[in-house]
């Protein structure tokens, strides 16, 4: 698959949040070309096979999760080199840009698709929001490619422009598909809406990759980051990450504790400027 591929190893320039902006809008998706580096790619492979064997994570055991694909989630406190993934330099920028710099990691999971695995049933990620479709944005979904994504390897499958659609798919149609080809360190950036789920796996050998979900900061996240994280742990993260997990304010007023900076609850001194402290009667 050609369209909708955006050169971003040089890393997030204006010129390419222009272009993702103007793809996502249109189709539904962009993909980021070389976004993630093969040494990071490796890395992360190496930690998701080291948890596995570890957890001994078991494959899934229904029709969305699979019988051949092993998940990983809430991977945060399993690996430091997770931690690199929410906040990475090129795909977060794309993401603030989509949605706003206020915005909230929703999830984090990898995804260990195994030989002989089915095709997942078409779905919209933003399925359980109740807002009227079509609706702008209030999900982006990133899927990371730590090995090359191919229509044989269980490439994800997408309904290109489905955001626009009225509807959320139901389980057991069939819809013409095109499947996200892309080289191993590439990201497929997904407009929530976007109908889509996972390819089958035909080959020998199984397909990593990772999915990353962003929510705007009024919404809730899909995985309870706050209560699934240890403390201690958080006060490590950089800021930034802190902040996408939910130790932070949005627009200077959802998300304090006692009119104070979640921040706080870290151990940390983060000045608190409250929104109601510079409206004027």
């Amino acid at each position: 698959m050609e369209r909708n591929v955006v050169d971003a190893r040089g890393g997030a320039s204006e010129a390419v949040l222009s272009e993702v902006i103007a793809l996502v809008e249109a189709d539904g998706y962009a993909i980021l070309e070389g976004a993630c580096a093969p040494d990071l790619c490796d890395a992360l492979v190496a930690e998701i096979t080291r948890v596995e064997q570890e957890l001994e994570v078991p494959c899934g055991a229904n029709d969305f999760e699979g019988f051949h694909t092993r998940r990983i989630y809430n991977v945060l406190p399993k690996s430091e080199v997770f931690a690199r993934v929410p906040v990475h330099p090129v795909v977060l920028p794309v993401v603030e840009a989509l949605l706003d710099p206020g915005l909230l990691l929703s999830g984090i999971t990898s995804m260990n698709i195994g030989p002989q695995e089915t095709v997942q049933f078409l779905h919209a990620d933003d399925g359980m929001v109740t807002l009227p479709r079509p609706h702008p944005a209030t999900m982006i979904t990133t899927l990371w490619a730590l090995d090359d994504f191919t229509a044989a390897n269980g490439a994800t499958r997408f309904v290109p422009g489905s955001h626009r659609r009225a509807e959320v798919p139901r389980p057991g149609e069939v819809h013409e598909t095109v499947a996200a080809e892309m080289p191993k360190g590439s990201v497929l950036v997904l407009h929530a809406g976007v109908w889509h789920g996972g390819g089958a796996n035909t080959t020998d050998h199984a397909r990593h990759g990772m999915s990353v979900q962003y929510v705007a900061g009024w919404c809730r996240q899909q995985q309870n980051l706050m209560l699934g994280l240890d403390r201690e742990l958080v006060a490590s993260f950089p800021p930034r990450l802190q902040e996408l997990i939910g130790y932070g304010l949005y627009r200077d007023v959802m998300g304090h504790v006692d009119r104070k900076n979640p921040a706080t609850l870290l151990g940390i001194d983060r000045p608190t400027d409250m929104v109601w402290d510079r409206i004027k009667a």
